[in-house]
């Protein structure tokens, strides 16, 4: 399949985001310091309340965690998280060590996605090819193989420096973890659920999205509306937006969602309806 959605939309009839609105791009001073500290509070949310709360509780703050640090790093990946490019590295190593994944490893195969959208040698997207329980069974060797992926991708040698740090770091963070166990297993169990959630990235970020997906290029992906669902997941159910306009932070995505929904009319784009 050669289909680029990212270079394609004129090709589809759609605008360019000067058209749309250029303010869709723009990030407030609240929202460009207030994303980074959700990942903080929810992982310290989570550490607090290991043995207090019961296991559902705990769950949803780690599935919490897991979403708003996902969406802060994945802007932080496409630039539109209203950080400078040397910001944009340190910060990026820094959720590294909080995801105890390679941060610069995701930019690199990410990227490639979007502009390889699921090619055979798009390997983010590959689990949409797959059946639900392939994609499942991908899940527990899927940041090793994303990391190599990643590192073959890249010809930067400074960004293979990075990620080469990044799994560096991550690997002394486990170690030093172990060794801290008997003092207080709390961190252990946060990098072991972290591990665990890692399995469900081929489902989510792949398979969900772009699974069956059409010839056409705005038959490639999926777009969720609805109130609540949308919210909750912090605008990432707006992934065919996100594929056309990449460089919208996700916070905006709602909007740009509202205004391209003349045209999706025009070309027979049918959003899926939620909560």
């Amino acid at each position: 399949m050669s289909t680029h959605l990212v270079f394609t939309r004129r090709g589809a009839g759609l605008p360019n985001l000067s058209q749309l609105g250029s303010e869709l791009q723009q990030t407030s001073t609240l929202q460009r310091y207030l994303w980074p500290c959700l990942p903080v509070l929810t992982v310290t949310t989570f550490c607090l309340s290991l043995g207090r709360v019961s296991y559902l509780v705990l769950a949803l703050i780690l599935l919490a965690h897991f979403i708003v640090s996902v969406t802060f790093t994945h802007d932080v990946v496409h630039g539109a998280a209203g950080f400078g490019a040397r910001s944009n590295e340190w910060i990026l190593y820094a959720m590294s060590l909080l995801l105890l994944q390679s941060a610069h490893a995701f930019r690199q195969a990410h990227l490639h996605h979007h502009s390889h959208c699921l090619e055979e040698d798009d390997f983010e997207g590959g689990p949409a090819r797959m059946s639900l329980p392939a994609a499942l069974a991908a899940g527990p060797l899927y940041l090793l193989r994303h990391w190599q992926h990643a590192f073959q991708l890249a010809k930067n040698v400074k960004q293979k420096r990075w990620m080469q740090l990044e799994a560096g770091s991550v690997l002394l963070l486990i170690l030093l973890a172990l060794a801290l166990s008997d003092w207080s297993s709390r961190v252990l169990i946060y990098f072991a659920c972290m591990w665990l959630g890692s399995w469900f990235y081929p489902l989510t970020t792949a398979w969900l999205p772009h699974f069956n997906p059409g010839a056409e290029t705005l038959q490639q992906a999926r777009t969720l509306r609805g109130r609540i669902i949308p919210m909750l997941l912090c605008n990432l159910s707006y992934h065919l937006e996100h594929h056309l306009y990449p460089q919208v932070p996700s916070y905006n995505l709602a909007r740009l969602a509202k205004r391209l929904d003349p045209y999706f009319v025009q070309l027979g784009v049918r959003p899926v309806q939620v909560l």
